[in-house]
């Protein structure tokens, strides 16, 4: 089993603030950064480091060419990344002295995939394969839709949360990666329900598929039909929280790929997520699985 990742691929901006910016507001900048990024590239480099087979299909302008040598470098398969004389997607990310941040996406290359593109990735799929998107991509809806035709399991990542929601086809997702806002939404939750309910409600609106909403320090929830599971956070000084999220998808993935149970997966993921956290950056904050086993085992 391996993952086919029509993901997106940024050059992220990253500036450090005192406080976020609030409107009509100019405030100076104490460091900018740039790091490779893309919700997309950094679920393919987690998903290489957690050890499992990924593919990653998406596209770059020249001026992205360094975020081929990062997933090579983490050993993702990149025979089918294209290259365009077209501006790279790129993030403005904000990272306040909390170690909190706020994101603004520019889609760029990322918008520009086709159909023939898809059909051609889709040839290297076998039954079972995990094909995993994020919303930082066109064609969505299409993609979800081939692969259910071909019998591949879907997850999903609608981060950010897409306008056309209900267009999409989610009764043929198989996973769903969510955190507690993305669920929330998903579900049309009202104000105050609990992530209990949150979790419920998407039980019954996707029965066919796994939901794995992430809820920040307080760890995360698993349901699927009967199947409930939750895995608490680790403790860590938290210096950048940019690529938590797509480490969590990563290592979970990477996880059911080698076919672990549930419960092992998801503390694997938070681990995962845990040592990302600690670090500054997207992509280059991603630990290695070795180094998250010996986590682990410090945190016993």
């Amino acid at each position: 089993m391996k993952i086919i990742n029509f993901g997106s691929l940024n050059i992220d901006k990253v500036y450090s603030v005192r406080d976020f910016v609030n409107p009509g507001q100019t405030v100076f900048a104490s460091g900018h950064e740039i790091f490779p990024g893309g919700k997309g590239l950094n679920q393919s480099v987690a998903c290489a480091k957690a050890g499992a087979g990924v593919i990653h299909a998406g596209i770059i302008g020249k001026d992205g060419l360094f975020l081929k040598e990062i997933m090579d470098e983490a050993g993702v398969d990149t025979k089918y990344l294209r290259i365009m004389n077209e501006p790279t997607g790129h993030a403005i990310i904000e990272i306040d002295h909390t170690g909190q941040n706020r994101i603004i996406v520019f889609g760029g290359t990322n918008q520009l995939l086709t159909e023939g593109y898809i059909d051609e990735v889709l040839t290297e799929a076998e039954p079972g394969d995990i094909v995993l998107l994020q919303n930082e991509t066109n064609l969505i809806g299409s993609i979800i839709e081939k692969a259910h035709e071909r019998k591949l399991k879907s997850a999903f990542n609608p981060s950010p949360v897409p306008e056309n929601l209900n267009e999409l086809p989610l009764d043929k997702v198989d996973y769903f990666l969510v955190n507690e806002i993305e669920g929330a939404q998903l579900a049309g939750a009202n104000h105050g329900d609990s992530f209990e309910k949150i979790l419920e409600i998407l039980a019954e609106k996707f029965p066919a598929a796994r939901v794995v909403m992430t809820l920040g320090s307080r760890g995360v929830m698993y349901k699927y039909k009967d199947e409930v599971f939750s895995q608490d956070i680790f403790s860590v000084d938290v210096k950048d929280t940019t690529a938590a999220g797509d480490t969590f998808s990563g290592y979970f993935l990477a996880g059911i790929c080698r076919g672990i149970p549930i419960p092992e997966a998801l503390k694997e993921a938070c681990a995962g997520s845990a040592i990302a956290v600690s670090r500054s950056g997207a992509a280059v904050s991603i630990p290695e699985y070795v180094e998250v086993r010996a986590f682990m085992e410090r945190k016993k």
